[in-house]
């Protein structure tokens, strides 16, 4: 299989920004992950298939990172072209969703998002009647 990577130490919340040319699967791991793909041994990741670009994940915690963006399949080859970049820790970023994640991440993902809208909304409010004061 090819790839394409990039490697980086990266700190807890700040946000790995991956732009791709087309839909194709964007993967986040460990440098111990990422011998194990090497290897093809058994591996773990954040992501998955992604249609749309930029793709945005929340670093969880400090250490070496790695973003891969996999150029299709042996007997399907895909010509990719990726741009990654690290950017400062923003709350108000989320860590994208995978469209092959399974569906009850996908629905918490909806749920939290609807929540912290009507919690914002709230909040935006209240600061609103407290500054007339």
């Amino acid at each position: 299989m090819k790839f394409l990577f990039r490697s980086f130490e990266a700190k807890r919340k700040e946000i790995v920004e991956v732009e791709i040319d087309q839909p194709t699967k964007v993967k986040f791991m460990t440098a111990r992950d990422l011998k194990a793909y090497r290897m093809g041994k058994t591996y773990s990741y954040h992501g998955g298939m992604f249609e749309e670009s930029p793709v945005r994940f929340v670093i969880p915690y400090d250490g070496q990172w790695t973003a891969v963006v996999e150029k299709g399949s042996f007997r399907a080859p895909l010509e990719v072209t990726a741009h990654c970049r690290v950017l400062s820790p923003n709350g108000l970023v989320r860590s994208s969703i995978a469209i092959d994640a399974p569906p009850e991440i996908r629905q918490f993902a909806i749920d939290r998002e609807s929540i912290e809208d009507a919690e914002q909304h709230a909040s935006e409010i209240s600061l609103a009647s407290r500054s007339e004061g």
